[in-house]
């Protein structure tokens, strides 16, 4: 689970940052419909996002370079108290107005998944 205030999510979500849990693709079932965009990241991966095409909500993603993976975002869970943070990345890119948990680890851009 993560923040993440990189330019793209930012715009996406409208505010500072975007608040996604990670799931394996294979646990995740999706009804209904989807509208979707592509968008190239800074490693040149490319992340899709879904989102409702009647209310506009943002849904999800993906992104090429973690096949297996869907991010999830966590304030369209019908329950997500248990969400929480475990990282923050493109800290460099938050806006001072953005107040996040202190506690947790920051990253000034993407660490490396390896």
């Amino acid at each position: 689970m993560g923040q993440c205030h990189c330019d793209h999510c930012r715009r996406w979500t409208g505010t500072g940052h975007a608040s996604n849990a990670f799931f394996n693709k294979k646990d995740v079932q999706i009804e209904g419909e989807t509208s979707s965009y592509d968008s190239v990241t800074d490693t040149n991966s490319i992340i899709t996002r879904y989102f409702c095409p009647k209310c506009g909500s943002n849904l999800f993603g993906e992104n090429n370079a973690a096949a297996n993976i869907m991010a999830v975002t966590a304030g369209t869970l019908n329950e997500s108290e248990w969400f929480k943070a475990n990282a923050i990345v493109y800290n460099k890119r938050k806006p001072k107005w953005d107040f996040m948990d202190e506690n947790i680890p920051v990253f000034e851009e993407m660490p490396p998944t390896s």
